[in-house]
């Protein structure tokens, strides 16, 4: 029993950590980026790189471009041939099902009477959802990358018309990438 304890008690500090660090470093510039307007739309900046639009969209604030921009680099990478970019863009197929399956194994082993089966199964789901995290962080370089591709891509092609503009959505398109961490 000890063990499960130990093991939901990282877990639980892994996910407060992580969820603090996308605060810090997404977050807060998200707050700002809404606030400043730019004379580009997301679905203009996914014209101009090239891709398949995700949705139509005519939102103008810095927070936004820079999600696209980094979800269009991603995009960019997969058409070169890049597995890697489309896994961390649509996410592992074992993790979208992994919270119903953790509930399904709950409900059973609770309703099976036995206690000791219930924590296992609550402390192995913890630990699974933390390494996830921990293995998310540790890729943040392939996001930062598709910002990297994306943004030549987007100079290549004109850029942004205004300095302050431009330093906006780089600024919150690199933030951006603390978005996707956490499996919510």
């Amino acid at each position: 029993m000890i063990i499960i304890r130990v093991l939901i008690i990282v877990s639980a500090l892994i996910l407060i950590g992580a969820m603090l660090a996308r605060w810090w470093f997404w977050g807060r510039l998200k707050a700002r980026g809404q606030r400043t307007e730019c004379s580009l739309t997301v679905a203009e900046l996914y014209e101009r790189l090239g891709v398949e639009k995700r949705k139509a969209s005519d939102l103008r604030d810095a927070a936004a471009l820079g999600s696209a921009l980094r979800d269009g680099g991603l995009r960019l990478m997969e058409m070169e041939g890049a597995a890697v970019a489309k896994r961390r863009r649509t996410g592992w197929w074992n993790l979208r099902i992994l919270p119903g399956l953790l509930a399904l194994l709950l409900v059973f082993s609770f309703f099976s009477g036995k206690k000791q089966a219930a924590s296992w199964v609550l402390g192995g789901g913890a630990a699974l959802i933390a390494l996830h995290v921990v293995m998310r962080i540790a890729a943040i370089a392939v996001e930062l990358e598709a910002v990297k591709r994306g943004w030549k891509k987007l100079e290549e092609k004109g850029g942004l018309k205004k300095m302050d503009e431009a330093e906006a959505v780089l600024r919150c398109a690199r933030a951006s990438v603390w978005d996707t961490v956490l499996p919510w």
